[in-house]
């Protein structure tokens, strides 16, 4: 009889268990749930490294900051210098109104981002670069 009751304590155990673990609302996997997010921080330069962009989990501020490589000098553009306008997001694509056209940004990879127009026929891709090519860019001077 103690053996009987054991075990069916054990059953009800279990599922209360798996349950409990299983429906826990913490996300700890340190996973991401907006393109934002998921690109905070991070370092991007299209094939020529003539530029280095950088995403911000900021929709309502500079989520996208631009540094762009002059000749012994680099310029500095951000959505609110160039008037973009940002529309929305999930976790795979960024939505922005510019220059008249809406751009689309998908992350393809961990490495690769896309922007193309939603029109079509401008595409282009930018790769995951170290924050040590923004650091030397930054060392010269702003371009008048």
């Amino acid at each position: 009889m103690i053996m009987k009751n054991s075990y069916y304590s054990s059953i009800l155990i279990i599922p209360f268990l798996i349950l409990s673990t299983g429906c826990s609302t913490s996300n700890d996997s340190g996973e991401c749930s907006s393109f934002l997010e998921c690109l905070d921080g991070t370092y991007w330069t299209p094939n020529d490294n003539q530029s280095i962009w950088t995403f911000n989990n900021n929709e309502n501020g500079a989520y996208l900051e631009v540094y762009i490589a002059g000749y012994n000098c680099y310029t500095y553009e951000n959505n609110f210098i160039v008037n973009a306008e940002f529309k929305y997001q999930t976790k795979l694509n960024l939505s922005e109104d510019f220059n008249g056209s809406n751009w689309f940004y998908s992350i393809i990879n961990d490495s690769v981002i896309e922007k193309s127009k939603s029109t079509g026929g401008s595409t282009s891709y930018f790769y995951k670069t170290d924050e040590s090519f923004l650091d030397e860019l930054l060392e010269l001077d702003e371009c008048d």
